[in-house]
C-alpha cells in the first residue's frame, strides 16, 4: 500500500493551496484575539494579514523545494501565491460572514 507523503510542494499544488489557505484563515482568526496584535490584525487587514501568509508559505515552500528557479517556476509560483491569498480571503470573508447571520439570527449582532 503506498502512502501519501505531505511535504512543502504540496503547499504549490491546487489540492494544497485550499489545504492552507484554511490554515491561514485559521491563523488569522487566532492572531485577531492575541492581545498583542488582535486589534491591529483584526482593523480591516486580514486580507494584508492573508497576503502575507500566503507569500511566507510559498516562499518556504520554494525554497525548501530545492528546485532551480526558473521564470517558468517563478510565474507557476507566483500564482501559487495568487491563488492562495484569494482563497484564504474568500474562506475567512465566507466564515466571517456566516458567524455574522448566526448572530444576528440569534439576535446578538
Amino acid at each position: 500500500m503506498e502512502s501519501d507523503t505531505l511535504t512543502l510542494a504540496t503547499i504549490l499544488t491546487a489540492g494544497g493551496a485550499v489545504a492552507v489557505s484554511g490554515l491561514i484563515s485559521g491563523l488569522i482568526e487566532m492572531a485577531k484575539r492575541l492581545p498583542s496584535i488582535g486589534a491591529w490584525v483584526g482593523n480591516g487587514r486580514e486580507f494584508a494579514f492573508a497576503c502575507a501568509l500566503s507569500a511566507f508559505f510559498v516562499v518556504w515552500a520554494v525554497l525548501g523545494g530545492g528546485q532551480p528557479l526558473t521564470p517558468v517556476s517563478a510565474f507557476a509560483d507566483f500564482l501559487a501565491w495568487y491563488g492562495i491569498a484569494r482563497l484564504s480571503g474568500a474562506v475567512y470573508d465566507n466564515a466571517s460572514s456566516a458567524k455574522a447571520a448566526v448572530k444576528a439570527a440569534i439576535g446578538g449582532g
